[in-house]
């Protein structure tokens, strides 16, 4: 291992994974100063690759830098969070379209099965454990990302990935995974249905109203009782 990575990562790609895990999480909430000392003090790094790795996540969209007051955690607002779901409801829904067209079995293998691990992880839930969001999380990334595995367009799934991350950072800025557990799987069921059925127009229905229903909880719980 050379001098200066980290488990088999460089150390600027160390930090970066880690404050990005904390910004998403919360645990850096929105609009926090980030300190360069502070930093170091927290995660062990030294005071260049986190730099170089705050600029990585300027570029990424999670963190904003002025002049004048240095680094800060980009801060949350209803406009960005309506802004990032209208557009994911336009680019993963494209990106479903293309996957039903070239979609094969071991496609639809690949839903079935994370959907059957999303449903596990939703039926042995502690919504007030942040280890369990965790798991959550990756359980939800996943069913997505297998939703949309059979689109062609690489540039494409990954911006879907970008988006979905966004996302994920409002529910947890509020510390607890919002969601209706009780048609949690119901949801998730007619979702990979509707995208198993290859009827785009049923399926691209059912992203729209899956993606939307975030900010349709999230928005009033951060910012008041105004219709999202």
């Amino acid at each position: 291992m050379a001098d200066g990575d980290i488990g088999g990562l460089s150390a600027t790609e160390a930090a970066a994974r880690r404050l990005r895990q904390d910004i998403i999480a919360g645990d850096l909430p929105p609009s926090m100063r980030l300190r360069l000392r502070e930093l170091v003090e927290r995660y062990g790094i030294g005071t260049t690759p986190l730099r170089e790795a705050l600029s990585r996540l300027v570029a990424e969209g999670f963190v904003l830098v002025e002049s004048q007051r240095g680094f800060s955690v980009l801060p949350v607002s209803r406009e960005h969070l309506l802004d990032v779901t209208s557009t994911r409801q336009v680019v993963e829904c494209d990106a479903l379209r293309l996957a039903i067209e070239h979609g094969d079995t071991a496609w639809e293998d690949q839903i079935v099965t994370s959907l059957t691990l999303l449903k596990r992880e939703v039926q042995r839930r502690e919504p007030l454990s942040a280890t369990w969001q965790d798991s959550y999380e990756v359980k939800h990334h996943d069913f997505h990302r297998a939703l949309i595995a059979a689109c062609p367009l690489l540039a494409l799934r990954d911006f879907c990935d970008e988006l979905y991350v966004q996302t994920t950072r409002y529910r947890r800025v509020l510390k607890a995974a919002l969601t209706d557990w009780s048609r949690a799987i119901e949801v998730h069921e007619d979702l990979a249905e509707a995208t198993l059925s290859r009827d785009p127009v049923i399926a691209l229905a059912a992203m729209r109203r899956h993606i939307g229903s975030t900010a349709e909880v999230v928005a009033p719980a951060l910012f008041g009782q105004a219709k999202a």
